[in-house]
């Protein structure tokens, strides 16, 4: 049986990419070209999408979360969740309190 392939837009794509790094993924170029059936290039363009996110979301506050490339690894991973996830949190309360 034929894998499936899935394609998806480049809005769907950038999440799931977020979304993997998220759920404490460290992922290889390969892997993540494999995952969506891109190019490099594309997945510097969606890595520095999300890269653009992360700081924007941070701003005011001590950029601490961020995607970084691993150079031992060979894999990009996401950094200091733990303040990203209180970072959401902020943003909650303000969208609530609105």
């Amino acid at each position: 049986m034929a894998a499936h392939k899935t394609v998806f837009n480049d809005k769907q794509r950038i999440l799931r990419l977020y979304s993997a790094l998220i759920s404490h993924r460290a992922l290889s170029i390969e892997e993540i070209e494999d995952m969506f059936f891109i190019g490099r290039k594309t997945v510097q363009r969606d890595i520095s999408e999300i890269r653009t996110f992360l700081h924007d979301l941070q701003i005011g506050e001590p950029i601490k979360s961020e995607i970084i490339f691993d150079r031992h690894s060979k894999k990009y991973r996401l950094t200091e969740m733990d303040n990203l996830f209180s970072v959401f949190d902020k943003i909650n309360k303000i969208d609530e309190e609105e």
